[in-house]
């Protein structure tokens, strides 16, 4: 392996392909892992994992593999307890003279924290009165971040959900907007509106604190 092949970085195929965030619910197994075999690869050539340099796992000795075939290792989801960026390598050692070279990284993305904390606020109604819909306005949280989504519940039934964008972190509040049709759909005088939050990695927070809207007719 003394010429220089060129080779891929390793493929998640469950990591987003913008900034390599992981779900949650990909981590409680491990995670598949593709090597795109390169030019100049021949058998018995050896491939080993690294995360954050180190070397991991069980390597995987190439077979009869062509250029531009994959082969599937896997990343142990043990090693990605913490919440934070990871940098997945491979190596490959030539098993006759014992030369190895790194391949380009790929980064990976843990995050475990739900959002929101241990409270979110209910939501504030500027308004006690509404025509065709009733504006509600959300505070924000901690951990607040686009992306995440807003499902709404009134008197415990899913109502409107929201995804939040960038802008409404800074430039304006988030505003979720309720039918008169969704509010007086639950034949109650009051209803009881709360809201959670689930973000990109499929953290659910806690549920809010409810709001009491009075329905009039």
């Amino acid at each position: 392996m003394n010429e220089q092949f060129p080779f891929s970085a390793p493929l998640v195929t469950k990591a987003d392909p913008i900034d390599g965030l992981l779900q949650i619910g990909d981590l409680t197994r491990p995670v598949p892992v593709e090597i795109t075999i390169w030019d100049g690869a021949r058998q018995g050539y050896i491939v080993q994992l690294r995360l954050d340099g180190d070397l991991i796992d069980v390597p995987v000795v190439v077979g009869d593999q062509k250029p531009g075939d994959t082969v599937q290792l896997q990343l142990s989801q043990n090693l990605l307890c913490e919440s934070r960026s990871y940098s997945l390598s491979y190596q490959a050692t030539n098993n006759i003279n014992g030369v190895t070279r790194e391949s380009p990284a790929a980064a990976l993305k843990v995050d475990r924290t739900k959002p929101g904390a241990t409270l979110l606020a209910p939501l504030i109604f500027p308004t006690a009165t509404f025509g065709d819909q009733l504006i509600g306005l959300l505070p924000g949280y901690a951990g607040m971040e686009p992306g995440d989504v807003i499902q709404t519940l009134l008197n415990g039934v899913e109502g409107p959900a929201h995804r939040v964008q960038a802008e409404e972190l800074t430039l304006r509040p988030v505003e979720i907007a309720f039918s008169r049709e969704h509010l007086q759909a639950h034949a109650a005088e009051t209803v009881s509106v709360e809201y959670f939050a689930t973000d990109r990695a499929g953290n659910v927070s806690i549920t809010s604190l409810p709001t009491l809207v009075s329905v009039k007719l």
